[in-house]
C-alpha cells in the first residue's frame, strides 16, 4: 500500500489511495469505499462506538432526534437516555463525540491537515438507527463523510443542480429554510423531484464522501451505528469578510455608528450621505487587501509565528509586563533572567514565563516590553543588531508579551482621513 494510505484520510478511503482521493473526488465529487473496519482510524475502533449503549453511558453532550419515515427535520432535546430514545424506534444523532471518545480529537486534526482545511473545522457525531429508519431526503452546507460501524445502511444520494457549494446549513424540502439560503437561490429553492439518484449500500467499514450541496436520504437495514464527520468550513466570503472588517476598523469613519440610520428626515439623510461616501472609497479601501492577508488569517497563531518576515507586524499586549529575576549563578557567561507576567485586574494572574537570556537579548525584550505602537519585525532588526530577533519575536509571542498582527494595515493617510472627522 503506498505510503499516503497510512495516514488518517488513507485508512477512510482505503482500499483507494489518498491521492488518488485528493486528486480525483475532493471536493466535488461522492467517493464510496468498502472494506474491513479493521482498517478504519483509531477513535472509530474505541470502546465507547461498540453500540448505542455504550455510548450512551458515557456521552453527556447535546442529542438530536427524528424518525424519517414519519417526519422531516430533527429536534434537539437534552437530559434524556439516547438509548430509550433508539428503543422507542427514533433515529438518535450524538451530535459532538469528541469530549467524550477519546481518540477522536486527535485523529481529527490529523485528518483536517491532510485535507487541507481549517483546524478545528472537523466535527464527529454518531447516528442510530434501528431498522427502516433513518432521514429523509435533504442537503447539507458542509462536506461529510459517513463511516458505517454496525448494520447496514441504504443512502441514496444525488448533485443539487439548481445550487453549487451552499452556504449556511441544512435543507429540507418544504420546511423553512435559513435566511442565508434565499440570496442563493433566485431561481427557485431546489427539488429533488428530477434529480437522479443513486444507490450506495453501507456495510461496518464502508466509508461515504458526501460532497456539500448533495441530496441524501437514508434508510437503514436494521440497528445501524455510524459515525459522520462533518466539514464546516468558512466560505471565501466569510475569509475575506473577515480581514477586510479587520482593515475597516483602522478608520474612525468606518467604526462610527450610523446615527440617525434608523430615524427619519434630516437625521436620517445625512446618515445616508455618510454611507454614500464611505461606499465611494470601499473600492480604494479594499485595494490594502492582499491575498497573502486572507492566507495568513486562515493560519492558527503557531503556524503564523513559523513564517515571520521583516515586514510582519507585532503589537504589546496590555495585560503582559516584564520584570528582572535573580540572576543565576556565575556560569562563565553573562546572563540575565526575565520574568512576563499575564496578569488581568478582574482575574489575578493568568501565567509567567521565566526566560534566561543575554544581556543584548535582554535589552530587546525590555524595548518590546515598554512599546505602545505597533512595530515591524524589520524595525527591531535594525535596531538591534542582533542575529536572533526572530528567535526572540518567536519568544516574547508565545509569552504572550506581544501578539504577532494577522490582518493587513490601512495607509497612514487613510487612517488619518478617518480620525480627522
Amino acid at each position: 500500500m503506498a505510503e499516503a494510505d497510512s495516514t488518517t484520510l488513507g485508512a477512510l478511503i482505503a482500499p483507494g489511495s489518498a491521492a488518488e482521493f485528493l486528486r480525483d473526488y475532493w471536493p466535488d465529487k461522492p467517493f464510496a469505499a468498502h472494506g474491513d473496519a479493521a482498517r478504519l482510524p483509531p477513535f472509530l475502533r474505541a470502546p465507547e462506538l461498540d453500540s448505542i449503549e455504550t455510548l450512551s453511558r458515557v456521552y453527556r453532550g447535546n442529542l438530536r432526534f427524528t424518525s424519517g419515515r414519519r417526519y422531516q427535520k430533527m429536534l434537539a432535546i437534552d437530559q434524556v437516555h439516547a438509548a430509550s430514545l433508539y428503543r422507542m424506534g427514533l433515529t438518535v444523532q450524538f451530535e459532538d463525540i469528541a469530549p467524550f471518545v477519546a481518540a477522536t480529537a486527535p485523529d481529527l486534526r490529523l485528518l483536517e491537515a491532510e485535507l487541507g482545511v481549517a483546524r478545528g473545522s472537523a466535527r464527529a457525531s454518531v447516528f442510530s438507527s434501528p431498522l427502516a429508519d433513518g432521514l429523509s431526503v435533504h442537503f447539507d452546507a458542509q462536506d461529510l463523510f459517513s463511516i458505517q460501524l454496525k448494520g447496514t445502511k441504504r443512502f441514496r444520494i444525488a448533485p443539487v443542480r439548481e445550487l453549487r457549494y451552499p452556504y449556511g446549513t441544512q435543507f429540507v424540502p418544504d420546511t423553512e429554510p435559513f435566511d442565508f439560503l434565499y440570496p442563493q437561490v433566485p431561481n427557485g429553492f431546489p427539488d429533488p423531484a428530477g434529480a437522479e439518484f443513486t444507490t450506495v449500500d453501507m456495510e461496518p467499514g464502508s466509508v461515504l464522501f458526501v460532497p456539500r450541496g448533495t441530496w441524501h436520504a437514508t434508510e437503514s437495514g436494521g440497528d445501524s451505528l455510524s459515525v459522520s464527520i462533518g466539514l464546516y468550513l468558512p466560505s471565501a466570503a466569510d475569509c475575506v469578510l473577515e480581514q477586510l472588517q479587520l482593515l475597516l476598523l483602522q478608520d474612525a469613519e468606518w467604526r462610527r455608528p450610523l446615527y440617525g440610520g434608523w430615524g427619519e428626515g434630516e437625521a436620517c439623510d445625512a446618515a445616508a450621505a455618510r454611507l454614500s461616501r464611505l461606499l465611494a472609497r470601499l473600492p480604494e479601501d479594499c485595494a490594502a487587501l492582499k491575498v497573502e492577508d486572507v492566507l495568513a488569517g486562515l493560519l492558527p497563531p503557531e503556524q503564523r509565528l513559523a513564517t515571520i518576515t521583516p515586514e510582519s507586524r507585532f503589537q504589546k499586549t496590555p495585560h503582559s509586563h516584564l520584570e528582572s529575576a535573580p540572576a543565576p549563578a556565575a556560569r562563565g557567561y553573562a546572563s540575565e533572567v526575565l520574568l512576563i507576567i499575564l496578569a488581568d485586574p478582574n482575574y489575578g494572574e493568568r501565567g509567567s514565563t521565566r526566560l534566561e537570556v543575554a544581556p543584548e537579548a535582554a535589552a530587546v525584550f525590555r524595548w518590546m516590553a515598554e512599546r505602545r505602537a505597533v512595530f515591524s519585525a524589520g524595525e527591531l532588526a535594525e535596531r538591534f543588531s542582533i542575529a536572533q530577533h526572530r528567535q526572540i519575536l518567536e519568544a516574547a509571542a508565545r509569552s504572550g508579551l506581544i501578539r504577532l498582527l494577522w490582518f493587513p494595515t490601512l495607509s497612514p493617510a487613510e487612517r488619518s482621513r478617518g480620525d480627522a472627522g
